[in-house]
């Protein structure tokens, strides 16, 4: 009777086991839980089974120190763990190696693409069991210091890229987990590489949102917590992304074309909206504007640069820049159209007199109703108060103080309280090759004095920038753009990354997802 009362709970127990969604995580000293009070329960694999409950469960694979790569110091390839990962019958597998592979021994075997090589047959290898597991590959979490070997730059810049592509080539999911700590970097350990108890707790928030949201492979290849991957819009060549919120509860883009094939800047025509209600899905509603609408426009077309949108008084008003003369130089004008609606039969009417002769505009409606306008260009950056009708100024245009290495493109917003203008710089790199990064500065006022704080968004792989900052559904972006469909630099694509502020307002440098390191030709 005992034999057979074991057997019985012998029996239940498998079947208990057999009904659980069985997950297996295979890393390195992250995963393993280095840098907690006690791995065996405050790694993050362990804390997201205390998440996750019964009905899932979780084997830790884990290996300090271990690389993707299967040439290098310490492959995981080597390790035992790899043998028992590949019997453990999972239902999930998430790989989460890629961190040690950034150290500079190693960049020669990534730069000759043999990190892609092995990611992709490791996710082949889990893919092919008799349980036909779904895959996801993990990106490496945000590192604050260059400890031992380990490069937060070489890991963004080169390790992240060759894991979305094993993952493009075999199909499987990548769970991005860089912004995780971001938005917490004080959670990493003395080190500046391994979470503490708290940054392990935030690590598996994201892995259980995630399993639970998804509880199948999205349809959608996503790379960031359901957001499109970048760059979202790929039909067609799109720049100077101005992105607004309106009523409706949709976000909204209005972008300028660059003109396949593209003679510098200078034929830039059709605008055109997009817009989404979740970050995944993205509507293309059409060109609204081209130079040919223009009637007090110049007669050659093109020079249609970046504009903006805002709404008020019951109307939505889009501002763009046009020259009015063959020789764009003082002619620039900033042109209003207005329509009813928020992505169409948008009219054109004049243009703003009094402004400066720059191009860029920037229109901001304060919490009281107040607009304001600003342009910029060569350097120099000015604003005014627009008259309530939002086709005239209400003051003379001035010089906006404060800022530093101003380039162009001017775009305002506010965040509790404070106002920021935000704008690529002139930066050079050693080669004397130009690419603009974005700065920001602080303010009191929509007119400034503004207080410099620095750079916010590192050169993408174009020579360009151009940003806009919103809040959509409680989670602040940042809008901009790349070259990352053409690899050419007058041929750009809209792209779109998650912005976090430090508790003082200040703004976190911006985490590019992978596509914006793809080198230029």
């Amino acid at each position: 009777m005992k034999r057979l009362t074991l057997t019985l709970l012998a029996l239940a127990a498998t079947l208990a086991l057999s009904a659980q969604v069985r997950v297996t995580f295979v890393g390195a000293s992250i995963t393993e839980g280095a840098g907690t009070s006690d791995p065996a329960t405050r790694s993050y694999p362990a804390r997201t089974q205390a998440l996750l409950g019964d009905a899932w469960h979780i084997e830790n694979y884990g290996v300090g120190g271990c690389t993707m790569l299967r040439h290098s110091d310490c492959p995981y390839w080597t390790r035992g763990r790899l043998g028992e990962a590949l019997t453990s019958h999972p239902d999930i597998v998430l790989i989460d190696l890629g961190g040690n592979d950034s150290k500079p021994w190693n960049e020669p075997a990534i730069d000759k693409g043999e990190l892609v090589d092995d990611a992709e047959t490791l996710v082949s290898m889990f893919q092919a069991l008799p349980s036909h597991p779904r895959v996801i590959l993990m990106t490496p979490t945000l590192f604050t210091k260059d400890s031992y070997g380990i490069s937060d730059g070489v890991s963004q810049k080169k390790v992240c890229p060759a894991l979305y592509e094993a993952a493009k080539r075999t199909g499987c999911e990548v769970l991005d987990m860089y912004p995780v700590l971001q938005d917490a970097p004080e959670t990493l350990a003395g080190d500046g590489i391994h979470p503490d108890d708290r940054g392990a707790e935030l690590l598996a928030e994201k892995v259980a949102w995630y399993l639970k949201a998804y509880p199948e492979k999205p349809a959608e290849f996503m790379t960031i917590d359901g957001m499109a991957d970048n760059p979202f819009i790929t039909h067609l060549y799109t720049a100077d992304p101005s992105a607004h919120v309106w009523a409706d509860g949709r976000l909204y883009v209005y972008a300028s074309h660059d003109i396949d094939p593209p003679r510098g800047c200078d034929l830039m025509d059709q605008y055109h909206v997009f817009s989404t209600d979740d970050m995944v899905h993205w509507t293309d509603h059409g060109e609204i504007l081209r130079a040919s609408d223009v009637p007090w426009g110049r007669k050659e077309g093109g020079f249609m640069w970046a504009p903006d949108a805002a709404y008020r008084n019951g109307k939505y008003y889009f501002y763009f820049p046009h020259p009015s003369g063959t020789h764009t130089g003082s002619t620039w004008k900033i042109g209003v159209a207005t329509s009813d609606k928020p992505a169409s039969d948008f009219k054109v009417g004049g243009y703003i007199k009094g402004m400066t002769s720059y191009y860029d505009p920037c229109v901001f409606v304060d919490d009281d109703g107040k607009a304001y306008i600003y342009n910029g260009g060569g350097g120099q950056c000015f604003g005014a108060r627009l008259k309530k009708n939002m086709t005239q100024l209400a003051g003379k245009m001035v010089p906006m103080e404060g800022l530093e290495d101003f380039h162009e493109g001017p775009w305002v917003h506010k965040y509790n309280g404070k106002y920021y203008l935000s704008y690529p710089d002139n930066y050079i790199d050693a080669n004397g090759k130009q690419y603009n990064r974005m700065h920001y500065a602080m303010s009191d006022s929509p007119l400034g004095p503004w207080e410099y704080k620095g750079i916010f968004l590192d050169a993408t792989d174009c020579d360009t920038s151009h940003g806009s900052i919103v809040e959509f559904k409680g989670q602040w972006y940042l809008f901009y753009h790349g070259c990352q469909l053409s690899q050419m630099g007058n041929l750009r694509s809209i792209c779109v990354d998650r912005l976090y502020y430090n508790e003082d307002g200040t703004i976190r440098k911006v985490h590019q997802r992978h596509h914006s390191y793809l080198p230029r030709k």
